[in-house]
């Protein structure tokens, strides 16, 4: 069977799945899911992509994750250059570290979206060894599992500031507690069987998880690609260069509803909303750290640094900033993604 192809477009969701070589384990020790953890959040940061859901397995690992800029081929890289690099120095162990090239299907819609983070977060209890377990052991396993986004989507732990929670609101409950309850048993009402619905959809594109519509827009626009390359390798949809600073700064007022003027002005009047733009800007724009603090009269490198980890903590919490986000990410997106 041949590669599969990745197909990278600006505003692209990915269930990204990496496997030890051989199916080797990738963690030996806890300090290994503390090195991948430290490196993911680098990977995030540098290169502006959003988490949703993750899972470490000993020989595995999941991310569903969205590239506002159309970059998976980039954060994979630099994700997993930096962690194999680590992995064969600290086990003295040469050679690749990863199975093949990264596994990345495109998702869209809210249903298979919400069914396949609960296919990640569910993974602690689908292996080997638990299957006959008591029903009790099972959620135990998976409430008590360390390196899941799942303990931060239930409220067993506080809201992670790498993770982007906005699809509890498809839950449709008054209050994000609610949404989170409402997950809860979502999740855990398939701890003793199998999501049938959701196994039978992954099983029918090899590009694509979402409904019949868009595997075939994708494998049509994979078809098409291919015949004018005539060769394998990806395929890399236009892909636009990060937005200037200041088309950013902009948008980002826009969406939080204040002036701009105040935005630049020294002092904390926007309290966390100043502190989320900054964030964005570094994020989502073409310009330094630096640059970006001296555009939002920031003294130093440093003071933009702690408001971008108040901004991550705030967009966490607050589904209103989080909901700012999304409009800006589509107005952003609105002429860089692919015409089906």
């Amino acid at each position: 069977m041949s590669r599969p192809w990745r197909v990278r477009y600006a505003g692209a969701k990915y269930h990204l799945t990496v496997r030890g070589n051989g199916r080797a384990a990738l963690f030996l020790e806890p300090g290994d899911y503390e090195r991948f953890m430290e490196q993911l959040d680098a990977a995030l940061e540098a290169d502006g992509v959003v988490l949703f859901a993750y899972v470490l397995m000993p020989n595995h690992y999941h991310l569903f994750v969205e590239t506002p800029m159309g970059n998976v081929h980039r954060f994979m890289q630099r994700l997993n250059t930096a962690y194999g690099m680590y992995f064969r120095f600290k086990h003295n162990r040469p050679g690749h570290c990863f199975q093949g090239r990264y596994g990345a299907r495109l998702v869209a819609g809210d249903r298979y979206i919400l069914a396949l983070t609960r296919y990640i977060h569910l993974n602690p209890v689908k292996v080997k060894g638990l299957a006959s377990s008591p029903m009790s052991r099972k959620r135990d396993v998976l409430r008590g599992r360390l390196y899941s986004s799942y303990r931060g989507y239930v409220e067993l732990t506080e809201p992670e500031p790498r993770v982007d929670y906005r699809w509890l609101s498809v839950l449709g409950c008054r209050s994000d507690r609610g949404n989170r309850r409402a997950y809860r048993g979502f999740v855990e009402a398939m701890l003793e069987k199998e999501d049938e619905f959701f196994l039978e959809e992954i099983g029918k594109s090899r590009y694509a998880i979402g409904d019949e519509r868009f595997r075939e827009e994708t494998e049509e626009a994979l078809r098409e690609r291919r015949l004018e390359q005539a060769a394998s390798g990806d395929v890399d949809w236009p892909v636009d260069r990060k937005p200037a600073l200041e088309s950013v700064a902009e948008e980002a007022a826009g969406v939080l509803n204040v002036a701009l003027s105040d935005a630049r002005a020294h002092g904390r009047r926007l309290g966390d909303r100043k502190a989320v733009m900054v964030e964005w800007c570094c994020r989502l724009s073409d310009a330094s750290q630096r640059k970006v603090a001296q555009y939002l009269c920031y003294g130093s490198e440093s003071a933009v640094g702690k408001a971008r980890k108040r901004a991550k903590t705030a967009l966490a919490r607050e589904r209103e900033l989080a909901a700012a986000e999304r409009k800006l990410l589509q107005r952003l997106n609105a002429g860089q993604k692919i015409k089906r």
